[in-house]
Formats: C-alpha cells, sequence, structure tokens
C-alpha cells in the first residue's frame, strides 16, 4: 500500500500522473529494484520468461538463433537469449520466410526467452511495457513490439510462496 507520494522540494501528495518525477513511500519497508512495476493488483502486468517480439534489426552482425542480448523493457534490464526466428519479413514486398538469420535493417519475429522473470505486457494492452530495445557490446541493435499470442501469463506460477521472509 501507499502511505505517500513524494516530489523534490514539495509537499507529500495525494496523487501523480503519467511523466511526473515521484516517489513511493510504502507502509512496508521492501526493496524495490530499477525497473520493477508497481500496478494496481486488479490490473497487474504479464509475468513471464519467454515471449515473441516483432524486431526491427539494427546490428552490424545478424541475429541468429541462440544469441544473447542485453533487453531493454521500460528502464529494466534483463538477458534473454534467442529462442527462435520464426520468420524473416521482405520489406519490399511484405513477404515472409522461414530464413533463421535477421540482418541488418530486416524486420523479422524472434522469440526471446530469459532466465528470470519479465513483467510486461503486450504493446496491444500496454505501449510502455509492451516495447523492447536490444543492446550489444552498448549499442542499441534492435527494437520490438512484445506479442504474447501463445505464450502465458505465468503470475500464477510464481506467487509469493513464503510469507515470512523479507
Amino acid at each position: 500500500r501507499v502511505k505517500s507520494i513524494e516530489t523534490w522540494h514539495a509537499d507529500a501528495k495525494t496523487s501523480a500522473s503519467a511523466g511526473e518525477s515521484v516517489g513511493l513511500t510504502l507502509d512496508t519497508e521492501i526493496f524495490v529494484e530499477r525497473g520493477q512495476v508497481a500496478s494496481l493488483e486488479t490490473s497487474r502486468p504479464m509475468l513471464t520468461n519467454i515471449f515473441r517480439a516483432n524486431l526491427f534489426w539494427l546490428g552490424r552482425k545478424p541475429l541468429v538463433e541462440a544469441s544473447r542480448y542485453r533487453m531493454q523493457i521500460g528502464t529494466a534490464h534483463y538477458i534473454v537469449q534467442v529462442e527462435t526466428v520464426e520468420k524473416i519479413v521482405d520489406v519490399n514486398d511484405l513477404a515472409s520466410s522461414d530464413s533463421k538469420t535477421l540482418e541488418r535493417n530486416g524486420v523479422g519475429v524472434v522469440v526471446f526467452r530469459s532466465r528470470g522473470m519479465i513483467a510486461l505486457d503486450p504493446f496491444m494492452t500496454d505501449t510502455n511495457i509492451g516495447r523492447c530495445v536490444l543492446i550489444e557490446d552498448f549499442s542499441i541493435v534492435g527494437g520490438g513490439l512484445i506479442d504474447m499470442a501463445g505464450f502465458p501469463d505465468q503470475s500464477a506460477t510464481h506467487a509469493i510462496r513464503s510469507h515470512n521472509i523479507q
């Protein structure tokens, strides 16, 4: 539960809007890491370690299956691995191919897997945590829109298992 909403050099507020820089004081002390998502319990984001992205590739080296990248969703960073390249879309005639290599300036549909759980939503549901950026060697090499069609929300399998550990 939110105890107060704090702003720099101002009195506590009772509400905040998107784009405002605020701090939240909670009624229970917990450690919140950069990139973690706060939401109403009734509209939680999906939790998953496997998802699909419609990707635009900018990297000098092609994207291939089993490659690892740092992915940014919102302000959170994750290490992800290319599980499979489902299809490549030819940008000239929009025909698709079954190639498993996504070349520079190419568009494709790629399935990613992470070791840990990621809070995200499909782009059509939430544009803020429904898009991603791929980073390799400190350079942005791709960007995409998340699509969860065919992948389950894994929130139920990762519920709180112990209430005595803080």
